[in-house]
């Protein structure tokens, strides 16, 4: 009995096997067909052409004004002078007025420019070691806030501005708000009236 059961269950699963290769192979067969029916439609339509359209927006071109070239003619005697003194000055020391944090508080940043007398008992400086200022250090009053150039800087904005401008002692500076326009126009006028233009 056992023999004829097992007989049995081999044959089918024998027959299962069978149907089963069946299908797939059905399958497989229809997956064709459908892929060569898709190729030759491909084949059959026409490829439509890319149209690429403009995406980018026309920039209206802004109007050339060409720049009008500062014309510095010889500098005046006054300047001349003060070009000297302004030599000497360098051969004064320079004295640090703010102790300790070398690398924050730097002579470059103008809040830390200033000289301030260390009063501090724990700092070196405080009992009098180190270079510090005595009366008659400071800078002769005609040349405080002169431009290397020999000349005192006036700021710029506006016509007005610029006929108050002593020519012989003080240089022209325009502001950085002024358009190109109206810089050139103020550039003619101190060029007619020979002002040393700085910028």
């Amino acid at each position: 009995m056992a023999e004829k059961a097992k007989a049995k269950k081999e044959e089918i699963i024998k027959n299962d096997s069978k149907i089963v290769a069946k299908e797939v192979k059905e399958k497989k067969i229809e997956s064709e067909k459908v892929e060569a029916k898709k190729e030759e439609t491909k084949k059959a339509e026409p490829k439509k052409e890319e149209v690429k359209k403009d995406t980018k927006k026309v920039k209206a071109k802004k109007k050339y004004i060409p720049k009008v070239k500062k014309e510095n003619k010889k500098k005046s005697k006054e300047a001349y002078e003060l070009m000297k003194k302004l030599k000497l000055k360098k051969k004064h020391p320079v004295f640090r007025g703010r102790f300790g944090k070398k690398n924050i508080r730097r002579k470059s940043i103008a809040k830390w420019d200033k000289w301030r007398f260390p009063r501090g008992i724990d700092l070196d400086k405080g009992i009098e070691h180190g270079m510090q200022p005595r009366i008659g250090y400071r800078s002769q009053k005609e040349i405080r806030g002169v431009h290397p150039s020999g000349y005192k800087e006036v700021l710029v904005c506006n016509l007005n501005d610029l006929e108050k401008v002593n020519v012989k002692v003080q240089a022209v500076r325009f502001s950085a708000t002024i358009g190109k326009k109206k810089k050139n126009e103020l550039v003619k006028k101190a060029n007619e009236m020979g002002a040393w233009i700085l910028n």
